[in-house]
């Protein structure tokens, strides 16, 4: 047997895997905090990102239509001192070519009247303008005319164009405008991307935390701690999956659980019987048929462990044949077992529970107690009482029970019953008070009331 399996020192091999596993985990741990920063990173950059678009999707377009608000108030304002001007120039005078007062134009615009042919007569503007020999048709023109932004507004005679007032605000001017706006847009665009930067990393801390506290849950359950504590943190997803954790958890604790009750049990119902096999067998001349009905008693008790271990004590068993055959079992020359009965109704308790929880308390006595052991079965109301007898000195003050008693004791609760101690000192008497089996006329009763 190697050195650690007995208590000793580690061998040199063992100590190398120790400390390849001492220098893996941290590795383990730096890898799940890359995965995490990488979840809130994605998380963060997702929602700043979907921020991001719809600043972009709504605020090229109100930037084009600020452009177009302005360029359109601007026309309108333009149309306006075009024809104020238009009012003020007498068409009479301007055919004569007689200078001419101009007007002036709000929000700095540039007033200026043209002749028939596109050429200033007075006011501020070009030397020429297309836009305004355009109006010897008659109508009013806009649009950009060189480096401005025009209205034309024709001055009519009574039978010819006389000429035109032009209206106009430099492009410069409009272009600056418009910069100004777009300006203030992004500056508002950048306040929000900078609290959609701020609000994105809370909100990818929240909802990556649930998920980093669920590791660490499972982490805790593969080192062997089933007290999983997740509190719930509003996210649906995360809240379930916690759930399902700590019911996996509880499940696997009362696994483990009973899988040490079953071996703790086991060991304690098979010592018996295999050591009086082991007797038999050690025998100067060896007692063949002692030794193999020692044997038929402990493949009875192996089959019945094996059943009682889906955790049911349910079903139907005659007290009286089970009691029977312990007294046949337990019984020896030098120690006498003996069969009190009056009773002849099954309980509603299985075979191997009845039988397993009833040698529990023929070993005790055989092993604790002294003298002739004595088993009743007898009635007691809607119950059947199996009491076993001794006449030693009982239970000490304040003695707990051990793992016999214990075991025979969640056998028969689980079947309904209980375990009652009768009387403690002297001559103890313990018992297990069992439900009665219902009578095949009960259950007929019971099927016509439904």
């Amino acid at each position: 047997m190697p050195a650690t399996l007995g208590g000793g020192r580690p061998s040199p091999g063992q100590r190398k895997v120790k400390a390849h596993f001492a220098f893996a985990r941290p590795t383990v741990q730096s890898m799940s905090r890359a995965r995490i920063r990488s979840t809130r990173s994605r998380v963060h950059n997702a929602i700043v990102l979907v921020v991001t678009l719809a600043l972009l999707l709504f605020g090229v377009p109100l930037a084009v239509v600020l452009d177009r608000l302005v360029t359109s108030q601007a026309l309108t304002g333009l149309q306006r001192d075009a024809t104020r001007g238009v009012a003020a120039v007498p068409d009479n005078i301007l055919e004569a070519g007689t200078p001419v007062r101009v007007p002036a134009g709000t929000n700095d615009f540039l007033i200026a009247v043209y002749d028939a042919q596109g050429t200033r007569v007075a006011g501020a503007g070009p030397l020429r303008s297309a836009l305004a020999g355009r109006a010897v048709d008659g109508h009013e023109h806009d649009g950009h005319d060189g480096a401005d932004l025009a209205v034309v507004v024709p001055v009519l005679s009574d039978t010819t164009i006389a000429g035109s007032v032009r209206a106009a605000v430099p492009l410069g001017r409009l272009r600056a405008q418009s910069y100004r706006i777009w300006g203030l847009l992004a500056a508002l665009a950048l306040l929000v991307i900078a609290v959609a930067v701020l609000l994105a990393w809370r909100s990818a801390i929240r909802i990556a935390r649930p998920f980093e506290n669920l590791t660490v849950a499972a982490r805790s359950l593969g080192d062997g701690q089933y007290d999983v504590h997740l509190p719930h943190c509003g996210v649906t997803e995360a809240d379930a999956a916690g759930d399902a954790l700590r019911d996996s958890a509880r499940q696997i604790e009362e696994l483990l659980r009973d899988e040490r009750n079953f071996v703790r049990d086991a060991s304690h119902q098979l010592r018996t019987p295999l050591a009086a096999v082991l007797l038999a067998l050690e025998q100067p001349v060896p007692d063949v048929p002692t030794a193999v009905a020692r044997a038929r008693d402990l493949e009875t008790t192996i089959a019945d462990l094996v059943l009682l271990r889906r955790r049911t004590g349910r079903g139907t068993a005659d007290p009286v044949l089970i009691a029977e055959a312990a007294v046949r079992r337990w019984s020896t020359a030098t120690r006498r077992v003996i069969l009190r009965s009056d009773s002849d109704r099954p309980v509603a308790i299985s075979g191997p529970a009845l039988r397993q929880s009833l040698d529990v308390l023929v070993d005790n006595a055989l092993r604790h107690g002294r003298g002739t052991v004595t088993v009743t079965v007898e009635p007691y109301g809607d119950s059947v009482v199996i009491e076993v007898a001794d006449e030693g000195n009982g239970f000490a003050d304040n003695a707990a029970f051990g793992t016999g008693l214990t075991l025979a004791t969640g056998l028969i609760e689980r079947a309904g019953g209980s375990l009652l101690i009768r009387r403690r000192t002297p001559q103890p008497r313990v018992a297990l008070l069992v439900p009665e089996a219902p009578s095949p006329e009960d259950l007929v009763q019971s099927g016509s009331k439904r």
